[in-house]
């Protein structure tokens, strides 16, 4: 299955991207991110990077930053353990600069696979929930700065 989500954040991908690159700074613009902290010897933006997220629900997701390009900004990472039924998951936060203005286009998709009862569930989870709802909650972020 996958998800996708994307917004045109009025900021410089520049300011964007070091906001968004800290694996760990989720806590300063994800509505529902309420701690967030690295569990092993790795920097927050050094690949292979295991991050432990709290949730305002008060779910734990354990993730690893599986890539990151500073060159083509965008960072890749998995969920080791959390709550969803997904397994394989994969999930992508990449930025593109928009050339007309000093706009950035922020893109979230996931790509993982979930058993049939759950797909239409974890669709509006993660495609609506994690993807569009964090993208509006950076876009905020970086808009109100």
């Amino acid at each position: 299955m996958n998800v996708y989500a994307s917004t045109v954040i009025n900021a410089s991908i520049d300011d964007v991207w070091q906001v968004m690159r800290d694996f760990v700074g989720l806590t300063a613009w994800s509505p529902s991110v309420t701690k967030a902290f690295i569990t092993n010897d790795k920097a927050a933006d050094q690949v292979g990077a295991v991050r432990h997220l709290d949730i305002s629900d008060g779910s734990v997701f354990i993730e690893t930053l599986v890539e990151l390009s500073d060159h083509d900004t965008y960072f890749k990472y998995d969920i080791v353990d959390g709550p969803l039924p997904v397994t394989n998951y994969i999930a992508t936060m990449r930025l593109q600069p928009i050339t007309d203005g000093n706009q950035t286009f922020a893109s979230w998709s996931a790509a993982f696979s979930t058993p049939d009862q759950h797909r239409e569930e974890m669709q509006h989870v993660v495609g609506t929930l994690i993807c569009t709802g964090g993208l509006a909650g950076l876009k905020a972020y970086m808009e109100g700065k």
